[in-house]
């Protein structure tokens, strides 16, 4: 895991590439404090930059940016290639010989041997470029749901890339304007939806694509996977009972919590009272369990909502070192502050992997393993529910409603009464799945946002995003609501969101944040066995590792990670929370303070 930065100058100007290079890197040095390194082509055409965060291959041999053996490729690589041992066989099989045990140079050779084919040969999260002297171009590929960022601009003929938008924010003589479109996405999901960034000439390279720039400037973009067309085109298994599907699913849970222990430093489990990181524990193999150590988080909640006594039981349980961090109020307030500070693009969400990065850093980890997926991929959201329920309701009613009238009637009401402003907007997003899942989903209603953006934002933003109709589009030729609105879900929310926002808060503090539900492997295998006769839930995850899992996983109603986003609030802006939920408090406060240290 580490920071990626580069420069392809295909323009006459002479610019300053190496002093770019060292404040970029300085600029990332969080995301990889164990190496600082750049290179240069001998034309001055060509620079990449790198941090090193050493998680494979702690030698010298592996530091980056990385030479093939021949000298005709040069790559800058973050992420991990979790099967790169499988890979290495093959290599060896084709007589191909390596001078270090590293992942990254298993990337090269593969593309030296397989050309952008050899993409579909990498199990693991990860952005890359790659220097081909040979053709004179530069490849930029991310992985298929984008857990690795990737930024990039073009400006004056010269093409800029990193792993954090402040750092091409950073560049001397480059500016930026705001992008409308990007400002209104904030305020109607609590993030900016990739690849948007919020300034206009920043963009991310696509989840699951390839981007190839050759000496004068010309881009190619290739699409090498698709999690819609994977959905679609997915076959159904057949299960003779449901024992049979449960002992499919185990097998690929240990499957992939087991490449995703791939490490040469130890692991920190963050463990809740929660269904998923209590399964990644009960997954994990006794060798790993007895070398990592297991994380749990306590705010010092209510006795319901208090997450320490399961965790403990469950790590008792499984023979786990587990240790319990008690909140500090005082201490979290200084560290929401540099959580603003560090913050890369405006977001709502991120604060608790945050805290948990902190605090596994100051238990000397490198690596934290989270559940993060396994809600969108197991039905676990209230939206799997909630939509077919509104649906329902909608189409049975004995009258129709205009929706638009009840919400210009009803909004001021439930706003005054600091009730859910969402009831207001039932009737005219209700109908539909796609409207259903934007009322579910949405931080703000449109109707809302437009009091407190300018008309011109407002108004170009809403028509650039077209959100209604992109999202109708987006679920065409599904005929299964729970694929349709998984697929939703992973869109709006799991890549534009949560892996976000995973990297750059775990990283602010030095730690690469793994995600053993988030594999492209894993989930081509698993799409089969959800669209088979037998049903699969949440609940299955559990039924897969009962025997090493507390009964109360069973019973307990799902909360989340409880962060008291009030209580926070009023204490950092000196004001009462206004609305029905403190999060669109918290949201409004979150895009001020990124204005402040943009």
């Amino acid at each position: 895991m580490c920071g990626i930065c580069g420069i392809y100058n295909f323009s006459s100007q002479n610019i300053d590439s190496i002093k770019i290079i060292k404040k970029i890197n300085n600029l990332q040095k969080n995301r990889g404090p164990d190496g600082n390194n750049l290179w240069q082509s001998d034309c001055k055409k060509i620079s990449l930059g790198h941090t090193r965060l050493s998680i494979i291959d702690l030698s010298d041999k592996a530091d980056q940016p990385l030479i093939s053996r021949d000298r005709n490729f040069v790559i800058t690589f973050n992420g991990e290639i979790y099967n790169y041992k499988e890979i290495r066989e093959l290599l060896f099989k084709k007589n191909i010989r390596l001078n270090s045990k590293s992942d990254t140079e298993i990337i090269l050779e593969s593309y030296k041997l397989w050309g952008i084919k050899f993409l579909n040969h990498l199990r693991g999260m990860f952005s890359f470029a790659i220097y081909d002297q040979q053709k004179k171009q530069i490849i930029l590929a991310r992985d298929p749901f984008g857990i690795k960022p990737l930024y990039f601009t073009k400006k004056n003929n010269v093409f800029y890339f990193a792993s954090q938008i402040k750092s091409l924010l950073s560049i001397n003589g480059l500016s930026f304007e705001k992008s409308e479109k990007s400002i209104a996405s904030y305020y109607l999901w609590g993030n900016v939806q990739e690849p948007l960034t919020l300034y206009k000439d920043i963009q991310s390279v696509k989840k699951g694509s390839i981007k190839i720039i050759n000496e004068n400037g010309i881009e190619e973009n290739y699409e090498y996977t698709n999690i819609k067309e994977t959905i679609l085109n997915s076959k159904a298994d057949y299960f003779k009972s449901e024992n049979e599907a449960i002992e499919k699913l185990k097998e690929l849970i240990l499957d992939t919590v087991k490449y995703h222990q791939v490490s040469d430093v130890p692991i920190t489990l963050p463990l809740s009272a929660g269904i998923d990181s209590n399964v990644l524990l009960a997954a994990m193999n006794e060798n790993d369990k007895k070398k990592n150590l297991a994380l749990t988080i306590d705010f010092d909640n209510n006795k319901e909502l208090n997450e320490s006594v399961i965790a403990e039981k469950s790590a008792s349980i499984n023979n786990m070192e587990h240790s319990i961090k008690k909140i500090n109020e005082n201490e979290v307030l200084e560290l929401i502050n540099e959580y603003y500070k560090k913050m890369d693009s405006p977001t709502n969400d991120g604060l608790n992997t945050f805290l948990l990065s902190y605090y596994a850093k100051e238990k000397k980890s490198k690596v934290i393993i989270s559940g993060i997926g396994a809600d969108e991929f197991f039905f676990g959201y209230p939206s799997f529910k909630r939509i077919p329920i509104l649906n329902s309701f909608f189409n049975f009613l004995p009258i129709k409603f205009n929706g638009e009238k009840f919400l210009n009637f009803s909004l001021p009401i439930f706003k005054k009464l600091k009730l859910n402003t969402k009831f207001s907007g039932i009737f005219k997003y209700g109908s539909t799945l796609e409207k259903a899942f934007f009322l579910q989903r949405s931080l703000f209603l449109p109707k809302e946002i437009k009091e407190f953006l300018t008309p011109e934002t407002f108004n170009n933003g809403l028509d650039e995003l077209n959100i209604l109709d992109q999202l109708k589009e987006d679920i065409e030729n599904f005929d299964d609501a729970n694929l349709a609105t998984m697929y939703l879900e992973n869109k709006y929310y799991l890549s534009s969101k949560i892996l976000r926002d995973a990297d750059w808060t775990s990283m602010a503090h030095s730690i690469e944040c793994r995600t053993p539900f988030v594999d492209w492997f894993f989930f081509k295998d698993l799409l089969p066995i959800l669209k088979s006769n037998i049903k699969i839930t949440k609940k299955s995850l559990v039924n897969c590792f009962k025997e090493k899992l507390p009964e109360a996983l069973y019973t307990r109603k799902k909360t989340g990670f409880n962060i008291p986003y009030k209580k926070y609030y009023e204490n950092i802006s000196n004001k009462k929370v206004s609305y029905s939920h403190p999060i669109k408090n918290w949201s409004k406060l979150n895009y001020e303070k990124y204005l402040t240290n943009e």
